[in-house]
């Protein structure tokens, strides 16, 4: 889909016109420019909250209108809604193109059309290659303002190519685990180098041995799909900073002997997000040249049961020679996490920021539209907030005590991967934390963001969300 930004109302070409109706808006100033719509005033129809809409066909301008509530001018929460429904009505009424009239001159913000352009994209996005018969799409979308808006050719530029990685990461999470595996996704990394100039290091079996990367190795013993670790980097020329970013992609998970319940393995294609969005976020950071090193970690590896699997019992020694018993084979994330981990803060760079499906407890704290964020860096945790708040991709901040460190500890090794005795989003955390070195860092559980089982408030449609992409971008971005 095509967004363009005109500061003329020129409704030719377009099959809909929507027409944004903010809380305050005098409606005279409407009615005075589309004189059919005037009859929605008696029953005092439209109040300008986020959730409201008409829809009507005018015989004067042969197309559509659609008057939609807007909300509160300058809220980013309300863009991302508008931008939700206005989605949802253009593909309900089958539009192709359509023009988004601001009718009130504003001023609107740059954050705030930036959250409305890309909520547009995301509510755009269907998967829907294995339909037969797929639904009609809207091809373009222009912005009409009164005054010049607060963006410019190349932001719209900027948003296109960041959107095109979120689609990438939501493909790949949405798509059928036994076409994406370990495999596969090392060819897709190393595809993607080649073409925007990253540099790409792999681990297979025979390296992850020799580095002594054994939780990869554990989780991904029983797999027909050899685990990996992949290291993908922007270097630009010149750089004064080193950001590593770590990704869980476990790109199916039964649970290994631990073996899932049906009904919990329905969506365990989607734990190899982390992983995606690493990628999507090293491709975007070439693509605009962002003038930091930025070194994406994804650790690869299959989860299932089988003669090979790793046991209940067993106790993995990690590279840096921190001992772990396997208490649930169901708790995988963390063994490969540790082994990425470990490599990237041997890499001594400046922060190291790890995203992943981690826990189902997040999940039953948080719901579906807060991630759980995980620092004692104080800089570090306000930065990520920061970008979260302007991305609308949302964070709730959460201790890592040390006091809690007792509940991962084990009888017979250092630590244990389960079985922690409540807070496990946060004794996981801990657990992640072992392995880090003294570099500040940044844990990320997306277990409830980054799959969505039924559209939420500002994403229609259910299914992968491209979560941590838009929002370690704009982290980058904001360092800049």
């Amino acid at each position: 889909m095509k967004i363009i930004i005109k500061n003329s109302f020129k409704p030719e070409g377009h099959d809909a016109v929507i027409i944004p109706v903010f809380q305050g808006t005098p409606l005279p100033a409407i009615w005075q420019e589309f004189p059919e719509l005037e009859f929605l005033s008696r029953g005092k129809r439209i109040k300008g909250k986020t959730g409201e809409a008409e829809v009507c066909h005018s015989l004067q301008q042969q197309r559509l209108l659609m008057l939609v509530g807007a909300g509160r001018i300058g809220s980013l929460s309300d863009a991302r809604k508008l931008a939700c429904k206005t989605m949802a009505l253009l593909r309900e009424s089958r539009v192709s193109k359509a023009l988004f009239y601001f009718i009130q001159p504003g001023p609107y913000p740059h954050d705030y059309l930036v959250n409305l352009i890309d909520y547009l994209h995301l509510n755009h996005y269907r998967f829907d290659r294995y339909k037969r018969k797929k639904s009609k799409a809207v091809s373009r979308i222009q912005l009409a303002f009164k005054k010049p808006a607060a963006l410019s050719v190349n932001d719209l530029r900027t948003r296109e190519i960041i959107e095109h990685q979120v689609t990438l990461a939501r493909d790949l999470v949405n798509e059928t685990p036994a076409k994406i595996t370990p495999d596969s996704l090392v060819q897709l990394f190393s595809a993607s180098a080649k073409k925007y100039h990253l540099q790409l290091t792999i681990c297979r079996k025979k390296e992850l041995e020799e580095l002594g990367l054994n939780g990869l190795l554990a989780v991904g013993a029983s797999s027909c799909c050899s685990p990996a670790l992949l290291t993908l980097s922007h270097v630009p020329k010149k750089f004064s900073r080193t950001i590593a970013l770590v990704g869980k992609g476990i790109t199916f998970d039964a649970g290994g002997l631990n073996l899932k319940s049906g009904i919990g393995m329905e969506e365990m294609k989607s734990d190899m997000a982390g992983a995606a969005a690493v990628l999507g976020v090293l491709i975007t950071a070439a693509e605009l040249d962002l003038p930091f090193k930025v070194i994406g970690f994804a650790a690869l590896a299959e989860n299932l049961p089988g003669r090979r699997a790793y046991k209940p019992g067993d106790i993995i020694t990690f590279a840096n020679k921190k001992t772990v018993e396997i208490v649930d084979t169901d708790a995988e994330g963390r063994l490969v996490l540790a082994d990425a981990l470990i490599l990237a803060a041997r890499c001594k760079p400046d922060m190291i920021i790890e995203i992943s499906t981690l826990t189902g407890a997040i999940v039953s704290a948080l719901g579906d539209s807060y991630a759980g964020m995980f620092s004692r860096n104080k800089k570090l945790s306000s930065a990520l907030l920061q970008a979260a708040e302007s991305s609308g991709e949302l964070l709730w901040p959460l201790p890592l005590p040390a006091e809690y460190k007792e509940s991962i500890t084990s009888k017979i090794a250092d630590l244990k991967n389960a079985k922690y005795s409540g807070a496990s989003a946060i004794k996981a955390g801990l657990f992640l934390h072992e392995f880090t070195g003294t570099v500040p860092f940044a844990h990320l559980d997306i277990a409830g963001t980054a799959f969505l089982a039924k559209p939420n408030f500002c994403l229609n449609s259910e299914g992968a969300t491209g979560f941590g992409v838009r929002l370690l971008v704009e982290f980058l971005k904001n360092l800049a």
